[in-house]
């Protein structure tokens, strides 16, 4: 029970904390998820365009990479995009060709996404080829072409953007018809949702000091416990980490410009350890994270309730034949 509050409440931090980078801007929030955007799952190709508000961006400048939420599914028939983005005075796609011309956009991104998907529930980040500069005047227009054959279930974060009949989105998909960008077949649907998505700026700020979340200090941990942090907020986007650990005082680098917001160290059994984090961008690093310091388990060393043991070998150790708080099961072989 106490596992599942913890990643409950971590859940959360998480959330709440990806809508604060300062060089981020989220557009959609809530838990809602879809397999028709940014690509349909339901058939071998698709192409959609994405309406989104100025209003909801509200932040000019230059964007280096696109995240979508990636709620769950297999990524493999679905993984070669190609991303546009554009300004748009319009607001919503009202017939069923009402394609923006892929012509008034700027291509961002082509290629294989396969090697951006995240663990379930997490965002999805995508470096631009080229980066595209907002003007926070227009409405965004990103248009994503799908090209890999083959089906497979796959789920994002969407939100809902108006009534039903307010189309800020536009899909077309077909199981034998690669459509082409630059002259798109009658679409099939228009839904009044987009994807959820973070635009993330070029960094002005180095980023703030990340935030530690586990092991907690004096946490006692198995040898395979893999230390997790979350960026800290208000400040630049943090691209890389280093990670410091040692026996000592926690000033030794075990890994550097590391990608991700977590880390499984190689660990001794029976050892106290000392780690932090620092993070880092274009622009420079932050400060050090608070230091934490844990220990491991002894070897083979096994934490058990002892209102409810449920490890025994049943060896001479035992004083009878059947162990204290166990019973036979249906008087045949088995025993609980």
């Amino acid at each position: 029970m106490k596992k599942r509050v913890f990643f409950l409440l971590l859940a959360m931090f998480l959330a709440i904390t990806s809508l604060v980078f300062a060089d981020s801007v989220q557009v959609g929030s809530g838990t809602s998820r879809t397999d028709r955007l940014p690509v349909n799952t339901s058939n071998n190709y698709s192409y959609s365009q994405q309406i989104f508000p100025q209003a909801q961006i509200n932040r000019s400048g230059t964007i280096e990479r696109i995240r979508f939420y990636f709620v769950e599914g297999d990524i493999s028939h679905h993984k070669n995009w190609v991303i546009y983005m554009g300004h748009t005075s319009r607001t919503t796609f009202d017939g069923v060709v009402s394609w923006i011309p892929v012509s008034s956009m700027t291509q961002v991104f082509a290629g294989d996404v396969s090697s951006y998907v995240p663990a379930p529930n997490n965002w999805m980040e995508i470096p631009l080829d080229a980066s595209f500069a907002y003007n926070n005047i227009e409405n965004l227009v990103i248009a994503v072409d799908e090209n890999t054959p083959g089906m497979s279930i796959l789920r994002w974060g969407s939100y809902y953007t108006g009534e039903s009949g307010v189309n800020t989105s536009i899909l077309y998909h077909d199981a034998t018809v690669n459509p082409d960008p630059a002259s798109p077949p009658q679409s099939i649907v228009r839904f009044n949702f987009n994807n959820r998505i973070q635009l993330s700026f070029t960094n002005t700020e180095p980023p703030a000091a990340p935030i530690l979340i586990s092991p907690a200090t004096g946490n006692t941990v198995p040898v395979w416990e893999e230390l997790v942090w979350a960026p800290g907020s208000g400040v630049g986007d943090a691209t890389a980490y280093d990670v410091y650990l040692d026996t000592e005082n926690g000033y030794t680098v075990v890994a550097s410009d590391h990608p991700q917001t977590s880390y499984a160290p190689e660990l001794d059994f029976a050892t106290t350890y000392y780690w932090k984090v620092v993070a880092k961008n274009s622009v420079g690093s932050s400060p050090p994270s608070a230091r934490r310091v844990f220990t491991t388990l002894p070897d083979n060393s096994i934490p058990v309730d002892p209102q409810n043991p449920w490890l025994e070998d049943f060896g001479s150790s035992a004083t009878t034949w059947m162990p204290p708080q166990w019973s036979q099961l249906n008087g045949q072989y088995g025993y609980t």
